[in-house]
């Protein structure tokens, strides 16, 4: 498979991702941030069923678009300032990039998409909720996920143009299509962990946990973004609760409950959030694997109880880098902050909030959403 157009696939997208959340989050500022729009996704639809029920009574399409639907209500009965938008309010087959495109093109600030997992009849089949967020994992369970969510493509015409020859059958396909996340990275991975804690409480309780994946649908969003599997469908408890319309409402008020929490914290807020806690996942597969701790150079700026001072948040990821990395593009006095399941990594070592500012435009030429952290107690908190 040639890498050239995947190569510029990725010059291209992360010059305009980084361009949108920049002026997003400069517009945002303006008018006082606040949670104003949320697009609502339920998978599949129209000729593309998604998972299907052993017995075949019941399709993940059905269940998605019902539980988004209810989500949807009580979202709108409980902010009416809220404009809630799905992806489809009918059984239709969308393609995966006109679901990011209506979330993009209506500025929203927050983006589920809504399924049912599922296993191959020869396998046993497991129970349980667990959420995405966009990134690379090397789990074989993970991978089947992010290649059957990935290959609904193949429905859609001229898609190998439309993906620029992405394939879900070739694993090294998602490799290309894990992009850095920036400022939306660490809201996605907040949300992901309020659907796991809520959905945990029931009806389908088994909390499999914050997963990564190279998601197309959300690969192609420029907001904070999951994608919710609710439960097995090829899963005989899971199956009787998804055809359930009394244990659909209960999922729906589920996530509207992660949905409130995330708003009341989203509120007031550009791209900082709470730190995450460490996902509840299984031992044997890590929602996010830390690798082993990588020592920085001496300009590094360490969690220590040094007087405070401020610094230029240039992005948070789950990596472990270390400070000569090529992802800081030749950017000095690397810090690098411990939160949840993520580092925040900054660059510079100020005495006051204004000499950072002053030096914020010109690392905004290599990381436009770049903003100002003041370092105390071994955290980056943003300066408002």
């Amino acid at each position: 498979m040639p890498k050239q157009p995947f190569i510029t696939l990725l010059c291209i997208l992360a010059i305009t991702a980084a361009s949108l959340s920049a002026s997003y989050s400069a517009s945002a500022q303006d008018s006082g941030v606040a949670l104003r729009t949320v697009v609502l996704d339920p998978g599949h639809g129209g000729n593309d069923p998604g998972a299907i029920s052993l017995d075949g009574k019941l399709t993940e399409k059905s269940v998605v678009l019902d539980v988004a639907l209810i989500l949807g209500k009580m979202i709108k009965d409980a902010y009416p300032d809220v404009k809630v938008i799905y992806t489809r309010d009918k059984d239709v087959f969308i393609p995966l990039n006109t679901r990011a495109d209506i979330a993009n093109k209506n500025h929203a600030d927050l983006f589920i998409s809504l399924h049912c997992n599922s296993v191959p009849k020869n396998k046993t089949a497991p129970s349980g909720c667990e959420t995405y967020v966009m990134g690379m994992s090397k789990s074989d369970s993970n991978m089947e996920v992010t290649k059957r969510e990935n290959s609904v493509i193949l429905m859609e015409d001229d898609y190998t143009t439309k993906y620029q020859g992405y394939d879900p059958n070739n694993p090294e396909s998602a490799i290309f299509f894990n992009l850095m996340q920036n400022a939306y990275f660490e809201q996605s991975l907040k949300m992901a962990e309020l659907c796991q804690k809520q959905l945990s409480k029931g009806p389908i309780s088994t909390n499999r946990g914050i997963k990564q994946g190279a998601l197309l649908v959300l690969w192609r969003t420029t907001m904070p973004s999951v994608l919710v599997e609710m439960g097995f469908i090829t899963n005989k408890s899971d199956r009787n609760t998804l055809a359930s319309k009394e244990k659909r409402t209960q999922l729906a008020s589920r996530l509207f409950a992660a949905f409130k929490e995330f708003k009341e914290q989203y509120d007031g807020t550009v791209s900082d959030v709470p730190s995450v806690q460490p996902p509840v996942v299984q031992k044997e597969e890590p929602a996010v694997k830390n690798e082993p701790a990588v020592k920085d150079e001496p300009a590094a700026a360490e969690a220590s109880a040094d007087s405070p001072y401020y610094a230029i948040q240039i992005f948070a990821v789950s990596r472990n880098l270390s400070s000569n990395a090529s992802e800081f593009k030749g950017l000095k006095q690397i810090g690098k902050f411990p939160a949840g399941s993520i580092f925040k990594y900054t660059t510079g070592n100020y005495k006051t909030a204004q000499e950072a500012q002053a030096a914020l435009s010109s690392v905004r030429a290599k990381f436009k959403d770049a903003f100002v952290v003041k370092i105390e107690a071994g955290k980056a908190e943003k300066v408002r």
